[in-house]
């Protein structure tokens, strides 16, 4: 395990678990070893470290793609290049770099979290919005495991736009992982489409399940 990861692991896990009500399903679905895509709606700052926690408990480290502008932090971007996690400059052609170093990571047998809409959501409603194509080329390039996922709750504590500041104690995080998806799509850009919209649909009925959980009524399916 790389310096940075077992830090960030050794102090954000338990600090994590003792300040959040957690609510976490269907870690039985993230294989235990082996390659693994694991895909999150989003819908707030605090999804990042949602996902960890909830892969974590099913006993998987976690390598992230993320914005590259959180790598020129001072206060995280040293931890994160140690903790060797994978940095894509948005709306630039080099963001197909990220890809390689994430089917890398997946060929090393490890497990990556993406969030295939790129961005957190626009949504009104904190709807998912349509999905990049990445997670799915990934996924037919290299047949790892696809699994839908999601999280709520998050926004309450740290919604897009707040910036820091104080995290409210004892809220719930909810977190469901889906069954693995089969893939059967050709590894063409029509085959890519198809399986992100596949994708998104199931992260999409798996955020609905969880607002019906936590008390509120559900949206409904993700535009695409």
């Amino acid at each position: 395990m790389e310096p940075g990861y077992g830090l960030m692991r050794a102090v954000l896990k338990p600090s994590l678990g003792a300040w959040f009500r957690w609510h976490v399903e269907g870690t039985e679905n993230i294989p235990a070893t082996g390659p693994a895509i694991i895909a999150f709606n989003h819908i707030a700052y605090l999804d990042p470290l949602a996902a960890a926690y909830a892969v974590d408990r099913a006993g998987r480290r976690s390598r992230f793609l993320a914005k590259a502008e959180l790598f020129e932090d001072r206060r995280i971007g040293w931890i994160l290049r140690s903790a060797h996690q994978i940095p894509v400059v948005r709306g630039h052609s080099s963001a197909t770099s990220a890809l390689g170093a994430a089917r890398d990571a997946l060929e090393g047998g490890e497990a990556v979290i993406i969030f295939p809409e790129g961005t957190v959501t626009t949504d009104p409603d904190l709807a998912p919005m349509a999905p990049k194509t990445g997670a799915a080329r990934l996924a037919l390039e290299t047949r790892a495991s696809l699994i839908p996922c999601a999280v709520w709750g998050t926004a309450a504590v740290w919604p897009k736009g707040a910036g820091t500041h104080w995290w409210p104690p004892r809220q719930d995080i909810y977190v469901r992982a889906g069954e693995p998806m089969e893939v059967h799509e050709d590894d063409e850009r029509a085959g890519w489409v198809s399986l992100s919209r596949r994708l998104m649909n199931e992260v999409a009925a798996l955020v609905a399940a969880l607002r019906l959980v936590a008390g509120e009524r559900p949206t409904g399916s993700v535009t695409l």
